[in-house]
């Protein structure tokens, strides 16, 4: 948005689950917040109102105090404004925390984050970079561009440098530096609107280098022209009975994915497709125009880089088209997708269907992706139309699936008012109220359960990171022993158990192994399946925490693994030991001495004893037997020797028992 000092009119507005068992994390516990002048929003399904924040800069109804863009750092959310920027806590989404309201006049102050510094673009011309400056007409000496600022401590913000810019910077956006890891760049978007002392004719693309370490160097390193003579919009190309389409003199906005090399930049009049193989150097891929869009002014990326949608500000920001006098082709949302040869094809239109009094101002404008795993899900703000959420899935069919909407601000702001952005973060949607201040919903519907989850730790939504659901797919573990145990160890509390258990094992890893914040699951190998879902502590450890395997556990060892969203290449591998328990002594009979030979062999000692006795005892018996008939033989000869024969009772002959 464009304000004119002389006239305070304002230009145009610019630039905004399986492993969760299918359920949305529950919200902070607080009361659902309430407007205190009555007018409640109009709610959707599927979305809760979480909370309120008041405007801290605003007085009354003045224009050099409205909110405008946002970006996120870790646990703090910047807001842009038109008189400075404010630093929010939002630790806790569902009571926002104000830790700074910075004042540095100079709209329309859209803003990024990159760490601790923070980036502020100015496209007001002051009459210094300072922030004490004045406002001061454009044909008068004056200053616009960048400013940087250095939120280490939240709570006391540093202005570190400024670069200023040709033509100021409307909005800007952050990519990294190939280059130079330890530097950004920056490109800046700004047009020329008229009469001004620096800004006339078409804008160039300036591209400003950022050191992280010594932003103080900030200077432009580059500039290029995305058009000439020949390929701007001009009045000439406008179509009989089409929009009443910009005269391209320069570009509103650029929303880059450096991960895809891509950039779409919305230039007024042209839509352009960019290749930022070399970011220092942008090429020109496609032109686009369209005979229905007046003002190109953003635009999103699906995840996969396969489709986009733009945005078209007709009327810069200043008239209702959510009405049947515009249809439903003007002020909306064009998709364009790309087809086989890698151009973008224009597919369809989408504009909210509620009808907005002319007290109004309505119209598309800034919103981001909403990472829904399969699905083209965006968040959108219509200004005083509210927020959307919209669905473009099916190209041919774009559906709104809930909304919020404030009744009209017509009756108190007599420029422009309602809903600057929305984006989603870290599991809710934050929208930037030009006058109201901050509001954060919530969306219940289980289909944003894998979006809750993620936690991209940094979002500035004109550079769209890629969006990865690791949780939805179980870590692989090296089979081979020297890449295992290059792995972090994980923690394991008992980390041998008896086989036959079903133990419960606690898991752990020291300060460091992890982003402070992230989520972790926690794997069991054996069966891929998630045992337990914690948060890194501040220093980056995983807090002991407490898992049961699935039992009971055969011998052998088990692979445990904690990987985290955030650090899904730095995988912990602990492994579970489970012992086979000592064979078992063999039982005493009853009745036996401690340490003596068992009862049944010394029973069968006894009657062997008895038996070898027994049969000693026969043979003796026997022998004796033998001898006496051998005797009595030897008696019998004499006697037949010495005289008559005689007759004698035989013998018997011995018992064969005793």
């Amino acid at each position: 948005m464009r304000r004119v000092a002389a006239r305070f009119a304002f230009g145009a507005i610019g630039a905004l689950g399986a492993a969760l068992a299918l359920l949305v994390p529950a919200a902070p516990v607080a009361a659902s917040p309430t407007a205190s002048d009555g007018r409640d929003p109009a709610i959707g399904p599927g979305l809760e109102w979480v909370a309120h924040r008041d405007n801290p800069f605003r007085r009354g109804d003045d224009p050099d105090f409205i909110n405008s863009d946002l970006a996120f750092s870790g646990d703090h959310l910047i807001q842009g404004n038109y008189d400075g920027f404010s630093v929010w806590d939002i630790a806790d989404p569902a009571n926002p925390e104000l830790r700074s309201a910075f004042e540095c006049a100079g709209g329309q102050g859209d803003v990024s984050a990159v760490g601790n510094l923070v980036i502020v673009s100015i496209d007001e011309t002051m009459s210094s970079d300072a922030c004490d400056a004045v406002r001061v007409p454009e044909t008068s000496q004056n200053w616009e561009g960048l400013r940087v600022f250095d939120i280490a401590d939240p709570a006391a913000p540093r202005y570190v440098a400024s670069v200023r810019t040709r033509c100021g910077s409307h909005t800007h956006t952050v990519v990294p530096d190939p280059a130079d890891p330890g530097s950004v760049l920056v490109y800046v978007s700004a047009y020329s609107r008229g009469a001004s002392l620096n800004c006339t004719g078409r804008n160039p693309l300036q591209i400003v280098r950022i050191p992280l370490a010594a932003p103080e160097q900030a200077a432009i390193a580059g500039e290029l022209d995305l058009f000439d003579d020949a390929t701007a919009f001009g009045p000439g190309d406008r179509v009989p009975g089409g929009a009443d389409t910009r005269s391209t003199t320069g570009c509103h906005d650029i929303t880059a994915y450096p991960a895809k090399q891509l950039a779409v930049a919305a230039c007024r009049g042209d839509g352009l497709l960019l290749s930022i193989v070399d970011p220092l150097h942008p090429v020109v891929l496609q032109r686009m125009r369209d005979a229905n869009v007046a003002f190109w002014h953003s635009g999103i990326f699906d995840n996969d880089a396969t489709a986009v949608v733009f945005q078209d500000e007709l009327g810069d920001g200043f008239i209702n088209t959510c009405s049947p006098a515009f249809g439903g082709d003007r002020g909306a949302d064009a998709l364009w997708s790309f087809d086989s040869a890698g151009s973008l094809v224009h597919q369809s239109y989408f504009k909210i269907g509620r009808t907005h009094s002319d007290l109004e101002k309505c119209v598309a404008h800034s919103g981001g992706l909403i990472p829904v795993p399969d699905r083209f899900v965006i968040a959108q703000a219509w200004l005083e139309g509210g927020v959307s959420v919209i669905d473009f899935t099916d190209p041919a069919a774009p559906a709104e699936l809930t909304f919020f909407d404030r009744p009209t601000y017509g009756y108190s702001m007599p420029y422009t008012a309602g809903i600057w952005a929305v984006y989603f973060y870290d599991g809710y949607l934050y929208a930037s109220d030009m006058y109201e201040g901050l509001e954060v919903l919530r969306l219940t519907d289980p289909m944003f359960a894998d979006a809750a989850r993620y936690d991209p730790g940094e979002l500035n939504p004109q550079s769209q990171p890629t969006y990865a659901w690791v949780w939805r797919d179980a870590p692989v573990v090296p089979a081979d022993a020297a890449a295992r145990s290059a792995l972090t160890p994980l923690a394991l509390s008992p980390s041998t158990v008896s086989a036959g258990a079903s133990p419960t094992v606690e898991v752990s890893l020291p300060t460091g192994s992890l982003e402070p914040g992230e989520t972790v699951d926690v794997w069991w190998m054996p069966t891929r399946t998630v045992l337990a879902t914690a948060r890194a502590d501040a220093s980056g450890a995983l807090p002991a925490t407490t898992v049961t395997p699935p039992g009971p556990l055969t011998a052998g060892g088990y692979d445990l693994v904690a990987r985290g969203d955030r650090t899904a290449d730095r995988l912990a591998l602990g492994v579970l030991e489970a012992e086979a328990p000592p064979p078992e002594p063999t039982p005493v009979a009853s009745g036996e001495e401690e340490g003596g030979v068992n009862g049944w062999l010394v029973a069968l000692l006894v009657v062997a004893g008895v038996a070898i006795v027994l049969a000693a005892a026969a043979v003796a018996l026997r022998a004796r037997a033998v001898r006496r008939g051998r005797a009595a033989a030897a008696d019998s000869a004499a006697d037949s020797a010495d005289g008559p024969e005689t007759r004698e009772e035989p013998e018997e002959p011995p018992s064969e028992s005793t």
